[in-house]
């Protein structure tokens, strides 16, 4: 084994939180404002931390103040350390108030519309005791968080990745709709087939960010026997581009209760509906996870109120 040394068992934590602020304001005076400190007290702080880890962590002159390499180093690493902390904390005063396991769900834009709602209106008539904390990502942004255990189980539609390592279960299937602008020429239809769709430009999520949201795309703009333009964009600037274009989008039906002023949802028929699910980590079993992927089965299936419920 390498030789660890002494310096990081004896770091206060209170001058890794000081330095982070400074790294972010790289200013003493601000940051002893945001820390409610003097600007004496920050630098004496700072310089403490230095000579703990027997590094320079700052440039500093009487006009600026700047991360040495070694400063931006440990920035990058000491950040998720601290967010892992604070998590820690939380989840441990939730634990000693309430009684219960606290799961944190991480899921994909999709989940937050119907999925997650009527999952956590189960689970407070059903487990009361399990606390449940959730977190959007992107599809690739909780692959990660998923692998890493920053989050006990992922839930997305057309989610496209697992592994070894990975417990992978289908919860249900949500259909389609097209989104498309107000003064789109099928915007007063209400319904439409997706063979339809085929002379106007689709947009999608990119396949960077959201994989299995864009081979979800691609293999129903496959189903309408043409081959449609198809556009990958981020969803901000997707519902821009629909109020000024013919474009179309292929959202989860669940959305329709949550489009902006000037979309317009149309049933989609003859398309094969999308498919949700949940992953997590085969190497530790999350807390709660059965009375979880039981809520979460039945918040997947139809809802007698509509697609928005």
């Amino acid at each position: 084994m390498g030789n660890r040394g002494p310096d990081a068992d004896l770091i206060d934590i209170r001058l890794l939180r000081t330095f982070m602020v400074v790294a972010q304001e790289l200013s003493f005076t601000r940051a002893g404002a945001r820390l409610y400190l003097t600007q004496q007290a920050v630098s004496s702080q700072v310089r403490g931390l230095e000579a703990g880890l027997s590094v320079q962590l700052f440039r500093r002159t009487t006009r600026s103040v700047r991360l040495t390499r070694s400063g931006r180093l440990l920035q990058e690493r000491v950040q998720p350390l601290l967010e892992a902390l604070d998590e820690a904390i939380v989840d441990a005063r939730e634990v000693a108030q309430r009684g219960g396991p606290v799961l944190v769900v991480g899921h994909t834009a999709s989940a937050a519309h119907r999925l997650l709602p009527r999952a956590a209106g189960l689970l407070g008539r059903s487990a009361p005791e399990l606390q449940v904390r959730s977190e959007q990502y992107s599809e690739l942004g909780l692959r990660a968080a998923v692998a890493e255990g920053r989050v006990h189980v992922g839930v997305g539609l057309e989610l496209a990745f697992g592994g070894s390592r990975m417990a992978f279960q289908e919860l249900g299937r949500e259909p389609w709709c097209a989104v498309v602008g107000a003064r789109h020429p099928l915007a007063e239809r209400g319904r439409v087939g997706i063979a339809e769709l085929a002379g106007h430009e689709w947009l999608s999520w990119p396949r960077s960010s959201h994989p299995g949201h864009w081979r979800a795309v691609h293999r129903l703009a496959a189903a309408t026997g043409a081959a449609p333009d198809l556009t990958e964009t981020w969803l901000s600037l997707a519902h821009a581009r629909l109020t000024t274009t013919e474009a179309v989008m292929l959202q989860p039906e669940s959305v329709t209760a949550h489009l902006p002023r000037g979309l317009v949802p149309l049933e989609l028929e003859e398309a094969p509906p999308g498919r949700f699910s949940a992953v997590w980590s085969m190497l530790a079993t999350p807390p709660g996870l059965p009375q979880l992927l039981a809520a979460l089965t039945t918040a997947a299936g139809p809802s007698r109120a509509g697609p928005g419920a």
